[in-house]
């Protein structure tokens, strides 16, 4: 879906932050450096001052609690394992990491599945192009930088949601990190299936039509409520409508809600570890084709 060169991705990430962050300096409830912290030396008067030791440790702690909050999503991954098998991909060599967990739909059980097979081997599991895309990026990345080099990393992980209607909605997350950078970046992409039609559905095809504005409002509604709220940091802004255009095809319907899920600095700087805006289905249902068909008596 989104097929930017890596170098490029990361300096556009960095200018949309500053582009978009247009809030005043955050309140209280942003602790970006907390007092509280084992990394500071208490007895010093130089306490209020971080190394970069102690900034690449901060760095590395949130990059932790962004995994973290990744793999502790609920999903029904466990409820269809006789439907759906976890593969892995694992690429090391001296130049990069290729570590990719996925979803395998059995064809034996339902003949759709090989359609959703294919697309995966062909949009997600081409490993020759990922590792030419990494060497790319190491030629820009040249020693005139006098950057201390590893390996590369691209590591790709999902979660899936099964619904009564035959839907089924994963999320893959994809783990980008380039050496010289500061933090790995994510992004996103969700798919939904739909079995008994073996077709991909779409937000066009989920949606009636004209549903845009209003479900663009009612993700920026959400997004005010949440940092109002102090759910969400004071510094996240609310969704430009060119970014819903790009991502509107990013949602999963993961049990009682409709979750839209956004690249690193989309909606949230990166540090925060915020990428989804949830939103009940029964806020949604006269916006949701399904509920709109006449009953048959």
């Amino acid at each position: 879906m989104k097929t930017l060169l890596p170098v490029l991705f990361m300096l556009l990430m960095v200018s949309s932050c500053k582009q978009n962050n247009t809030k005043p300096a955050p309140d209280s409830r942003l602790q970006t450096f907390p007092r509280d912290s084992s990394l500071l030396d208490k007895d010093s008067a130089d306490s209020l001052y971080l190394t970069n030791a102690d900034i690449r440790e901060l760095q590395a702690q949130r990059q932790q609690r962004k995994k973290e909050g990744l793999l502790a999503i609920p999903d029904d991954k466990i409820a269809l394992e006789n439907t759906i098998e976890t593969k892995t991909i694992t690429l090391t060599e001296d130049e990069y990491v290729l570590d990719y967990t996925y979803p395998y739909l059995d064809p034996s059980r339902h003949p759709s599945f090989k359609t959703f097979n294919d697309y995966m081997q062909e949009s997600y599991l081409n490993t020759e192009q990922t590792i030419n895309e990494i060497l790319e990026d190491k030629e820009l990345l040249c020693d005139t930088l006098n950057i201390q080099r590893f390996r590369d990393k691209r590591i790709i992980d999902f979660k899936v949601f099964s619904t009564a209607n035959n839907l089924l909605s994963v999320l893959l997350y994809k783990e980008n990190y380039y050496s010289g950078m500061i933090h790995s970046a994510y992004m996103f992409d969700c798919l939904n299936f739909d079995i008994e039609k073996n077709e991909f559905i779409y937000f066009n095809d989920f949606f009636v039509e004209g549903a845009q504005q209003e479900v663009l409002t009612m993700i920026n509604s959400t997004i005010d409520q949440e940092i109002t709220s102090g759910e969400m940091y004071y510094d996240c802004w609310e969704l430009s409508k060119e970014d819903f255009m790009a991502y509107r095809d990013n949602f999963v319907v993961d049990g009682d809600h409709i979750s839209f899920y956004f690249d690193d600095c989309v909606i949230c700087p990166s540090y925060t570890g915020t990428y989804a805006v949830a939103i009940p289905v029964t806020k949604m249902l006269h916006l949701i084709k399904e509920y709109q068909k006449p009953i048959l008596l």
